[in-house]
């Protein structure tokens, strides 16, 4: 249950404070209009009653100015309408404990209240199952409340009221208004609430777009106090990680071009031992540190290089790249279409299908590989015959520095970012890699290159 609150419960700053303001809103509204409708309520029992026992009066003073039975029978008829019913007879068609019923109480203390006229012996007022006006069908006068009241001279002047006892008032009018008002309180709360929140989207945008391989782009500090602070202080930390990854390269760079001075003196003077077992260790040594060193510098570089974006046929850098290792007289074979347009950087996806490929005949002695294209983009496929990688740990080595294989030796050895490195480069260009148990046994690694003017979509 709570779970599902959590879902229903909006996320945003904006949607949070809107449906705030609609409760608050519906509260307020409903009390002002139970307040309201209780006032009018009661101002139009008021004036009901008012003109309720003016009539009454004005009737039996006008009947009793007449003389006759007949006369008065005639102009009781008269001054009836069909709001008001009104009858002359020698006694009262309401009995003496009519008024014992609430309801009748009610009525007879309102009306003495608006006209002190109507004392209580002259005014009575019950039901007419109440009192003697009953033909055999009570069930037909039941609800009908009959008032009457007695002239100097004895007779009574009789009036049919169920029509006139006061009724709630409908004000649909003023609730409909009520309505427009808070719907358009509602929108135009909305639309600030949305101008106020911008500048935190903007800041949410700035920080998923910030990237350490572009000069950082300033977030204008405008809005609330709070938001001016949060600009400045995101703004604050790109200029800081900027400079820190600057000041980094820098460095590995200065190291690596003075580690390269005694590699190179060293490897002149390896040629010159006369032992040629000897000196073919020592090269490979100096080898692999050349290589450590360009690896370490290019995982700093997140798998960038300096060269912009172009347009390129991914096939021919794939197969130069087997090529390559054909003529070092490796088993690697290269399958499917001959031409795959892409943009991107060729020396970066050079390095990371080398790498992919180097690891599959480094771990699997064999490696196939496949150009494919499909809807969106373009596929490369690299499968070998080895081990291959538990899945639980084909996310872990993505890592930097992370090798399954912890012997360190010269044949499987390794600095452990050849796969950070790939995935870096890949996901520069817009693309995806993800790995794979080959059917047979091995690991199978899928590429996948956006076309031009296409994007990577996942399920």
């Amino acid at each position: 249950m709570k779970a599902m609150l959590r879902r229903l419960w909006p996320d945003t700053v904006a949607s949070r404070a809107i449906l705030i303001l609609i409760a608050a809103l519906l509260g307020f509204h409903a009390l002002g209009y139970w307040a309201w409708r209780v006032g009018a309520d009661t101002l139009a029992a008021s004036a009901s009653d008012r003109a309720l026992a003016a009539r009454m009066l004005s009737i039996s003073r006008a009947v009793a100015g007449v003389s006759g039975d007949a006369e008065r029978s005639r102009v009781a008829h008269d001054l009836s309408d069909a709001s008001l019913e009104a009858h002359w007879s020698r006694v009262g068609l309401t009995l003496d404990n009519g008024t014992d019923d609430e309801r009748a109480g009610m009525m007879a203390a309102r009306l003495r209240e608006q006209a002190p006229g109507l004392g209580a012996e002259a005014l009575r007022i019950g039901f007419a199952a109440a009192g003697t006006h009953n033909h055999g069908g009570g069930a037909v006068w039941r609800h009908m409340m009959l008032a009457s009241l007695r002239l100097d001279d004895g007779s009574w002047v009789n009036f049919s009221i169920s029509t006139l006892e006061p009724g709630s008032y409908e004000g649909w009018g003023a609730f409909a208004m009520m309505i427009c008002v808070g719907v358009a309180i509602i929108g135009v709360a909305v639309l600030l609430l949305r101008w106020a929140t911008w500048p935190l989207r903007e800041l949410a945008l700035a920080a998923e777009r910030f990237s350490i391989d572009q000069a950082p782009q300033p977030l204008a500090e405008t809005g609330p106090v709070e938001v001016r602070r949060a600009a400045r202080a995101f703004n604050t930390m790109q200029e800081r990680i900027q400079r820190l990854v600057t000041e980094r390269m820098q460095a590995m760079a200065a190291v690596s071009h003075d580690l390269r001075t005694p590699i190179t003196r060293l490897r002149l003077r390896a040629e010159l031992l006369e032992d040629a077992a000897t000196r073919r260790l020592v090269d490979a040594d100096l080898g692999e540190m050349e290589t450590m060193i360009d690896s370490t510098l290019a995982y700093l570089r997140g798998g960038k290089s300096d060269e912009r974006m172009r347009p390129l046929d991914l096939a021919p850098v794939v197969e130069t790249i087997v090529d390559e290792f054909q003529d070092q007289g490796r088993d690697v074979s290269l399958s499917g279409v001959g031409s795959a347009p892409v943009l991107g950087q060729a020396p970066s996806l050079k390095r990371a299908f080398s790498n992919l490929i180097g690891n599959a005949l480094k771990y699997g002695d064999v490696a196939r590989v496949s150009v494919a294209a499909a809807a969106g983009h373009f596929t490369v496929t690299v499968e070998d015959q080895g081990p291959g990688i538990p899945a639980e740990a084909r996310q872990r080595v993505f890592e930097p520095f992370v090798r399954l294989e912890e012997s360190r030796s010269r044949e499987t050895g390794g600095s452990g970012l050849g796969l950070t490195i790939a995935r870096a480069v890949i996901v520069a260009h817009g693309g995806e890699i993800s790995l794979e148990d080959r059917p047979g046994g091995g690991l199978r690694v899928v590429v996948s290159i956006p076309k031009p003017g296409e994007e990577i979509r996942t399920g």
